[in-house]
């Protein structure tokens, strides 16, 4: 019986998997994998798994440590600083609470927040300590409220959730 088994399973399978036998005491038959008795007492399931023959990737560890960047250096260094200091009196500058948390958005989609930590932890404290205030920039604005939400909770403020608009 066993060996009927084994012969109905196509070649292209035998092929390009590779089986794993494992060693049961139970003999009760399971989908995934074929099994078979020796003896009386002992049954090993035979599982067909797919083998992983994946090209070699180009990317060996010398090509990767030969690609150098452009934009490493002293003048990049001077033009990163000057341009942190012209974005940071931006977020002092900006006073509706709206508008702070759109800069503070747009400054996370662009990867560049973590240069400002400190200010957007300033901005976020004030917007938490008056969330539940109802004040008029996000009231009857899905929008602001949506923001101000998801902003505060991704930077681990507990703001609830049934916050009527």
């Amino acid at each position: 019986m066993a060996l009927s088994m084994l012969a109905s399973i196509p070649n292209l399978i035998i092929h390009t998997r590779l089986p794993i036998i494992i060693k049961s005491s139970s003999c009760k038959a399971s989908s995934p994998g074929i099994k078979f008795m020796i003896g009386n007492s002992n049954c090993e399931e035979i599982i067909v798994r797919r083998t992983a023959n994946y090209q070699p990737t180009i990317w060996d560890y010398d090509y990767v440590q030969s690609l150098r960047s452009d934009y490493v250096g002293e003048t990049y260094t001077r033009r990163l600083d000057k341009l942190k200091r012209y974005v940071k009196p931006m977020l002092g500058k900006v006073k509706k609470p709206l508008d702070q948390l759109e800069l503070i958005d747009v400054l996370q989609r662009l990867g560049i927040y973590y240069h400002f930590k400190d200010e957007i932890k300033r901005i976020l404290n004030s917007i938490y300590n008056q969330y539940n205030q109802h004040e008029e920039w996000k009231k009857d604005d899905l929008y602001a409220t949506a923001l101000a939400f998801r902003l505060l909770r991704q930077h681990g403020y507990d703001v609830p959730q049934g916050v009527a608009v």
